[in-house]
């Protein structure tokens, strides 16, 4: 190492939250972005839906979701990515319909207590009550993450923290490991947005092992995907399943599906989310049954298409008192945490669409405590020859690697057949 680069903030994790943040950041300071594989970022995993905050059990998680809707609509728009607000139809238990029904007029979220669409037929349902709501999102999540990065292009760095230097609770330099050349950074400030990577940045620091193990929990999310020309435009939260409609270049239709368990397989502490969780049958046939139970033809339609399934991990945090980030019966719906350090924090979203929300408030953080002092680093600087420039990023279900197949060779592989 030659030199070493000052800078106002080094940013850890380059997913829609680490790039929202920097959005945020880099017109008052000098900022760089540091992502070992940007490519295979939690934020593209997404399915590209945002509810318009009718799912939250807190009445101000549900203000706070009806906004960020609301102002990434328009920023979709601005930034002319595939968007558009759809009537999205929820049958919805009675039991959780009694804690919610209240926020949606509070917070303002329109609704209409309306039948499910064809091709759906709620008699197979348990009991519940359907609803329409006309504000939620569906969009192109791996489009809109390019919009935003790639104005950021030059200060994204392909790399990792080989370790922090730190005196009394102060982040003192930072060695990186970037394209395989080490670089001495001396940041003011460091800001971990690395989904469930932020468990390892924590280890790295030191952080003790008890509050790494209960700052964040992880959970496998399925994707089963069902694409044909007989793909109904309709998109439903079924019970416990998730119908996402997404049209397709090709003039198919595309549904992802996402079934939300009972029982969640959540893990807490490190998680090596490069490595995805392996294929639950039991789960991909359980959602089978789910939609079976509202579509008499199932078995007819489902010939039609053809079919592939992915895992990865979804990352939620506890917040400061446990569990009910997860329910969405927090009021703030993300998590902001300095774990005793002067010039550290870990910030963790609960949804891709509250990128922009804990962005702000961790921009308030941030210029409560600084003024710029250093200047984007430049020719100077060890890092210059490394500033990314385009990254090959798209869905995870638009992936070429991806296997499809046809019905009954995908059902037999699943187990349904038995």
């Amino acid at each position: 190492m030659s030199k070493t680069t000052p800078i106002d903030v080094l940013i850890l994790g380059g997913g829609i939250q680490g790039v929202t943040l920097m959005r945020e950041l880099i017109p008052e300071y000098s900022v760089i972005l540091v992502d070992d594989d940007l490519s295979n970022a939690e934020s593209l995993h997404f399915h590209g839906y945002f509810s318009s905050g009718w799912n939250a059990a807190n009445p101000r998680a549900a203000e706070i979701y009806r906004i960020a809707a609301q102002r990434w609509h328009q920023d979709l728009a601005n930034m002319r990515v595939n968007s558009r607000t759809t009537d999205f139809h929820a049958a919805l238990p009675l039991e959780f319909l009694s804690s919610i029904e209240g926020n949606w007029r509070g917070a303002g979220i329109p609704f209409e207590e309306v039948p499910l669409p064809q091709p759906f037929d709620a008699g197979g349902l348990p009991s519940h009550r359907s609803f329409r709501f006309a504000d939620d999102i569906v969009f192109d999540g791996a489009e809109a993450y390019r919009s935003v990065a790639d104005p950021l292009r030059q200060q994204i760095y392909r790399g990792r923290v080989a370790s922090f230097q730190c005196g009394d609770s102060v982040i003192e330099r930072t060695t990186l490991d970037v394209n395989g050349q080490a670089c001495e950074i001396v940041p003011e400030l460091v800001i971990s947005a690395c989904g469930a990577g932020n468990t390892t940045v924590l280890e790295q620091l030191g952080v003790d092992a008890a509050l790494v193990q209960n700052t964040q929990l992880v959970r496998p999310l399925h994707m089963l995907l069902a694409r044909g020309m007989e793909v109904p435009p309709v998109s439903a939260f079924l019970m416990d399943l998730i119908v996402m409609y997404h049209p397709l270049e090709t003039g198919e239709g595309l549904w992802i599906l996402t079934l939300n368990p009972e029982t969640p397989k959540i893990r807490a502490g490190i998680v090596d989310v490069r490595i995805p969780p392996e294929i639950e049958k039991d789960l991909v046939c359980a959602s089978f049954d789910r939609l079976s139970s509202v579509m008499g033809d199932f078995e007819r339609w489902a010939e039609d298409c053809d079919w592939s399934v992915y895992a990865g991990w979804k990352t939620d945090a506890p917040g400061p008192e446990g569990p009910p980030l997860i329910q969405l019966d927090y009021p703030t719906p993300y998590h902001l945490e300095d774990f005793g350090w002067q010039n550290f924090l870990a910030v963790w979203p609960n949804h891709w669409g509250l990128a922009v929300d804990a962005a702000n408030d961790t921009g308030k953080w941030v210029r409560a405590r600084l003024k710029s002092k250093h200047p984007q680093p430049g020719g100077e600087s060890d890092l210059f020859p490394h500033a990314g420039k385009g990254h090959m990023l798209q869905n995870k279900w638009q992936s070429e690697d991806l296997s499809w197949q046809p019905w009954e060779d995908f059902a037999q592989q699943m187990g349904y057949r038995n």
